[in-house]
């Protein structure tokens, strides 16, 4: 099952490059630090990573030091996944211990993908399955304020940041997607959605 939604991912992907050659549409003008991004030289204008284009979620994990990512896709466009959880989200607005609990349980998915391998960041995922609940329980909030910023966002109001203590959170100001980052050892861990697929 995860072999065949892995190689569904890179057909897609691979597709998306292929289309974007023969149109001559392959550039990275959009390719904004929240959006399924990962870049190990942060700088105004993203100049050494990556970016999956036709994404609508995913997860990150870094390695600054060795300036590596790895990209993990939750869902593409077009798919009913993102919906549901945007969804879900926004349903939840005023139930902060609720709005924890997708994220947690968003983590948990990926948790699961990154320990069935092919990852090159060798993130000690026990640890990082205590540090991340453990983040996202300390900062419930930021997290409330985060995801009202995102809300407001997909309606076309401003972006929003907040960080401290190995957590960071942003809400895009031009494509409202929201990024959250964990540090789980030397290694952030970030997760990226997109306000509609």
């Amino acid at each position: 099952m995860l072999g065949h939604l892995v190689t569904r991912t890179l057909a897609a992907f691979l597709l998306s490059i292929t289309a974007g050659m023969i149109t001559g549409k392959v550039r990275a003008e959009n390719a904004e630090l929240e959006k399924c991004t990962c870049d190990a030289q942060r700088e105004n204008e993203p100049n050494n990573g990556a970016w999956v284009k036709n994404a609508t979620a995913c997860w990150s994990t870094e390695d600054r030091g060795r300036q590596w990512c790895d990209i993990t896709v939750q869902s593409l466009e077009g798919g009913t996944a993102h919906g549901a959880v945007v969804g879900t989200l926004f349903n939840y607005q005023g139930d902060i211990p609720a709005l924890v609990g997708v994220f947690q349980e968003q983590f948990r998915q990926y948790a699961a993908s990154y320990e069935a391998g092919g990852h090159t960041v060798p993130v000690d995922m026990n640890r990082a399955l205590e540090t991340v609940p453990a983040l996202l329980k300390e900062n419930e909030s930021r997290i409330g304020e985060c995801v009202s910023a995102f809300r407001d966002a997909a309606s076309g109001k401003g972006g929003f940041q907040t960080e401290g203590g190995g957590f960071r959170c942003s809400v895009s100001e031009s494509s409202g997607w929201l990024r959250i980052e964990f540090l789980a050892g030397d290694f952030w861990i970030a997760y990226m959605l997109a306000p509609n697929g």
